[in-house]
C-alpha cells in the first residue's frame, strides 16, 4: 500500500512538474530557463524508468551524462547529490561513445547528431536510456526526445528501443508522451 501511495504522489509531482513547464510558454524560449525545464525533465524520466540491476557497476551511483558539449551540462551538474532510486546522482561529460557504457542515463548533444546512427547501434540492448531534444530523434533510436512544440516541452518515446535496452518506463510516463514509436504495428501511438 506504502508503494501504491508513493507511485500515485510521484505521478501527481511529475504531471505537476510537466504542466508547470507547458505554462512557461513565454520562458522557454530562454536560454536559462529551457535549460532548466530539459533538466527537471531528465531528472524525472530517471525516476520513472526501471534498470536492470546488472547495469549498476557503482552500486550507490546513478549517473546523468552528455555525450559532447550541450549548453544544457550546467543544469545537469546541479543534480549531483540528488537521489534517483536509492543512489546519488552523478553528472559526467563525456567526449567519445566509448566512455559513456558505464552511465545510466545519456543526453546526445546536437553537436553529436551527425553520429546519430553509430550510437544508437552503439547503445542497442544497452541499458542507459538516451535522450536528445532534436525532433524525430527517437523515430530513429534515440528512447527519450524532448521538443519544443509552440513554446512548451513535450517529449516523445521510442519504446522498442528501450525495451531492447532492458529499461521498463512506467506506464504514467508513457501517458504523459506526446508519440510512442516502436509498438509492434510500427505505428505511432498516440495516449
Amino acid at each position: 500500500m506504502d508503494f501504491l501511495v508513493s507511485n500515485q504522489h510521484r505521478f501527481v509531482w511529475l504531471t505537476a512538474i510537466i504542466l508547470f513547464c507547458s505554462s512557461l510558454q513565454g520562458h522557454a524560449d530562454t536560454s536559462s530557463g529551457e535549460f532548466k525545464l530539459k533538466a527537471a525533465f531528465i531528472f524525472n524520466f530517471a525516476k520513472y524508468v526501471e534498470w536492470p540491476n546488472s547495469s549498476f557497476s557503482q552500486q550507490n551511483e546513478f549517473c546523468i551524462a552528455t555525450l559532447g558539449r550541450s549548453p544544457l551540462d550546467k543544469e545537469l551538474a546541479k543534480l549531483s547529490g540528488k537521489i534517483i532510486q536509492n543512489r546519488n546522482v552523478v553528472f559526467r561529460q563525456f567526449n567519445s561513445i566509448e566512455e559513456t557504457a558505464q552511465c545510466q542515463v545519456l543526453f546526445i548533444s546536437r553537436s553529436e547528431l551527425g553520429k546519430q546512427t553509430s550510437i544508437a547501434d552503439f547503445f542497442r540492448n544497452t541499458p542507459v536510456l538516451t535522450l536528445s531534444d532534436k525532433n524525430d530523434f527517437s523515430k530513429s533510436g534515440v528512447m527519450l526526445s524532448l521538443v519544443d512544440e509552440n513554446g512548451k516541452i513535450v517529449f516523445d518515446v521510442n519504446i522498442q528501443e528501450m525495451h531492447h535496452a532492458r529499461l521498463k518506463p512506467n506506464p504514467q510516463l508513457l501517458r504523459l508522451a506526446r508519440n510512442i514509436y516502436g509498438r509492434p504495428s510500427n505505428e505511432v501511438f498516440k495516449p
